[in-house]
């Protein structure tokens, strides 16, 4: 009689100890990483980009970047100075070097993401030199030595000759900005009747962190929240936000011709933010 009885007793047992350890088992954030080292790892990854390197040397990054879908956008057709743009670091601590040598440029990943799903931006970065005198609300000396940019749904009709591109929220890391303001079409300190950064004015400039270096944080951001913030007609109307289409890097110190250095170590969107620091 007692055979029959303890498959039972033994598959409560399992139920039991499961339950109790439910935590542990739960399934993982689903999330999106772009990494630019192997120095941040994670459980569930739809999609992983990792450099090759020989341990603690300087690799070039440009065939890298180009192998796992990135385009140079800016300049175009050749034109601008070149840019070199290396891996660097230790070997557990990699990551994109973007220096800028009173130059200017943008690199772009298309993506297809739905906001809603994956809301967090969690952007893993360093500053290690800002352009000299460089501020977005100054004229002739609006500079940024990194800028994360993501763009949302389709491209928006451009004035003049420029190209269409859709809307964005470019998050940079200042010198002297005020974090968490919006620098796009903001009127000058010195120049009351000019107004900056307006060429493009549904892309959004907003200071994600202002001054210090040598530190390597990770900064979060609600993507939605954002975007209903920056686009609120946007949002009235359509009340959702469109998907992400790409993701762009860039960096500027040809208005003050001078030498910016930064360091990006990963991207990631989650469904879940994370507690993971620098």
């Amino acid at each position: 009689m007692y055979r029959y009885r303890r498959p039972h007793i033994i598959l409560m047992a399992l139920i039991l100890i499961v339950w109790m350890h439910r935590d542990l088992v739960q399934p993982q954030a689903d999330e999106y990483v772009v990494r630019f080292s192997d120095s941040t790892t994670s459980p569930v990854q739809r999609a992983t980009f990792v450099p090759v390197h020989a341990a603690g040397t300087q690799v070039s990054a440009h065939s890298w970047l180009k192998r796992n879908g990135w385009q140079k956008v800016w300049p175009r057709f050749g034109l601008g100075k070149a840019q070199p743009l290396f891996f660097d670091g230790p070997p557990t601590d990699r990551y994109l070097r973007i220096d800028s040598e009173a130059a200017y440029f943008i690199w772009s990943r298309k993506l297809d993401i739905n906001p809603h799903e994956q809301p967090f931006l969690e952007i893993t970065w360093g500053m290690d030199r800002f352009p000299e005198r460089a501020a977005l609300d100054v004229y002739g000396q609006h500079d940024r030595p990194l800028v994360i940019v993501i763009s949302f749904g389709p491209k928006v009709p451009s004035s003049g000759l420029l190209p269409d591109v859709p809307r964005g929220l470019a998050f940079f890391w200042g010198e002297t900005e005020t974090v968490g303001a919006n620098y796009t079409c903001k009127q000058t300190r010195r120049h009351a009747a000019k107004k900056m950064m307006c060429k493009y004015p549904h892309i959004k400039y907003i200071a994600l962190r202002s001054g210090g270096t040598d530190t390597s944080p990770t900064d979060r951001v609600h993507l939605v929240e954002a975007f209903q913030r920056h686009f609120p007609a946007y949002w009235d109307t359509h009340r959702k936000v469109p998907p992400i289409v790409a993701l762009s890097f860039e960096a500027q110190s040809r208005h003050t011709e001078s030498v910016s250095h930064a360091r990006l170590y990963t991207i990631t969107f989650t469904d879940t933010p994370s507690t993971k620091t620098k």
